[in-house]
């Protein structure tokens, strides 16, 4: 772990916010695969794979990764693209979790105040993500201050062949 982890203190409890090391990457992957194995998304994914993600953000000037932990196990996971801008870079939030059993208690609000406090920290003007109006995270961001933008994200596969 990096020094200089930072306390932070709610109603759920104490939690630690850290930027994890290379040897917290398994736990990392622990509490990435218990956020995702449950409803709405039951995902499976390769515990290798999740940690070798995690590292290209732990390891690159234009990401981030961050860590909440609890009583020394990690509870929530947010990886993060600092992205450049005309007046001032924004955090593009690309993954937010909370381990299964902590969710819906608090973490997960305080968890994102204390990456609100890092990008402002790094001169960001604003944090952006994206969800999905059906899941809960939506609600879960609307009520921690993300308001929805008139726009469309648009996906297009490159690894499956093209029909036409």
């Amino acid at each position: 772990m990096q020094k200089g982890a930072l306390f932070i203190e709610g109603d759920s409890g104490m939690l630690r916010f850290i930027k994890p090391g290379e040897r917290d990457l398994p736990r990392c992957a622990e509490a990435y695969l218990s956020a995702y194995g449950t409803d709405p998304w039951n995902e499976t994914y390769d515990k290798g794979k999740i940690e070798a993600c995690l590292s290209g953000f732990c390891s690159s000037d234009s990401m981030r990764c961050f860590a909440a932990e609890e009583n020394g196990e990690i509870i929530g996971l947010a990886l993060v693209l600092v992205v450049p801008g005309i007046d001032a870079p924004y955090f593009r939030v690309e993954d937010f979790c909370i381990s299964a059993g902590k969710q819906r208690k608090g973490y997960g609000t305080l968890f994102l105040k204390s990456i609100f406090e890092e990008a402002l920290k790094a001169g960001c003007d604003s944090v952006l993500l994206g969800t999905q109006r059906e899941f809960p995270s939506h609600k879960f961001y609307l009520k921690n201050g993300f308001s929805e933008i008139e726009s469309v994200l648009l996906y297009r596969p490159l690894l499956e062949q093209a029909d036409n």
